[in-house]
């Protein structure tokens, strides 16, 4: 197991109140999850926490193909903690542990293990061997355990369920970036590490940073208006604490595509311009929000058109900036 703690505190001092879930993307239905989970335990002093997977069980129960995610670890990390939550296990999910049969994950896991004094669930949680238990037992080996668990519903949008899946779909469809941040409820996050480019955007007085991106993740075709944070000094955990606090970002622009302008067949790659800084970001990881679409991105019949563009692409996103309040994901009051 992996545990990641949004601070400093024993792990294990007065027990956890657990949600658990997928949590890819983060979206409304989950944040309803986390919410209750965080307001319920600030209520007992315990320790809200999220048990996610750190792969999706469907990668490992179903016939392999080609799965898509919203979220990387390192994302969900950002985001979960970025809502409240002290503590994000990560679960290694295999087929050893798809047979565990549902009680015996309950007790020795959830009780033994994650000291869980009590848990939050959706309505159509499922888990154990052959998905053989859900909500329904939950609350049932709850009170038998004395450990209390609320069962949150469905979370419905413009009178759609939200869902991962719908959301995914959103986001590899043309033109339908924005209902996707909608279901969302957040602006879609991608985190990764800096790599060596071609230098064209430097050549052109507009450095750019290549961002590879986790394999599986799910990335929109265009140009974006971002904020980024940067990875300090302490790497990893640094990042997540400044995305946690939204501590200092910066802003820019990216583009997501195959770079048609200058190669006819290109593998899809993330490049971003941040405004007014002269930062080294070789090898380091970023985390960024993509705010608002600006453009598809299209092929340019020579190097100076496309200069003239991202200069208006530019000045739309600092107009963008300058109109726009970027507000945080709700974090639950400690007063609660």
């Amino acid at each position: 197991m992996v545990i990641r703690s949004g601070n400093g505190r024993n792990f294990m001092k007065k027990g956890r109140l657990i949600t658990i879930g997928s949590f890819d993307g983060l979206h409304r239905g989950h944040a309803a999850l986390v919410d209750r989970a965080v307001l319920e335990a600030r209520k007992r002093g315990l320790r809200p926490a999220a048990l996610t997977f750190s792969i999706p069980p469907r990668m490992v129960l179903e016939t392999p193909g080609n799965y898509y995610l919203l979220s990387t670890l390192l994302e969900k990390e950002c985001l979960l903690q970025s809502r409240g939550i002290d503590d994000v296990i990560f679960l290694p999910f295999d087929k050893q542990l798809s047979q565990v049969r549902p009680f015996e994950f309950f007790r020795r896991v959830l009780i033994d293990v994650y000291q869980a004094k009590g848990l939050v669930v959706g309505l159509d949680f499922r888990f154990g061997q052959r998905r053989g238990a859900g909500a329904r037992e939950l609350v049932q080996w709850g009170c038998e355990y004395d450990l209390p668990v609320w069962v949150i519903s469905p979370v419905r949008y413009s009178g759609k369920i939200v869902s991962s899946t719908l959301i995914r779909q959103f986001i590899m469809m043309e033109n339908h970036f924005k209902a996707a941040t909608n279901f969302l409820g957040h602006p879609y996050l991608v985190a990764g590490r800096v790599v060596k480019g071609r230098g064209v955007g430097k050549e052109m007085g507009i450095p750019t940073a290549n961002i590879d991106v986790e394999k599986g993740k799910v990335l929109p075709r265009g140009v974006f208006i971002i904020q980024a944070w940067v990875e300090g000094n302490t790497a990893r955990q640094k990042l997540v604490d400044d995305y946690r606090q939204k501590g200092r970002s910066h802003k820019g622009i990216c583009n997501i595509g195959v770079r048609p302008t200058f190669l006819k067949r290109s593998p899809l790659t993330m490049e971003i311009h941040l405004f007014d800084r002269d930062l080294s970001l070789m090898g380091k990881r970023v985390a960024i929000e993509l705010l608002h679409k600006i453009r598809d991105e299209r092929r340019f019949p020579s190097k100076e058109a496309l200069i003239q563009v991202i200069s208006r692409d530019e000045l739309k996103a600092r107009r963008f900036f300058k109109s726009v309040r970027i507000a945080p994901l709700h974090v639950p009051s400690k007063s609660l």
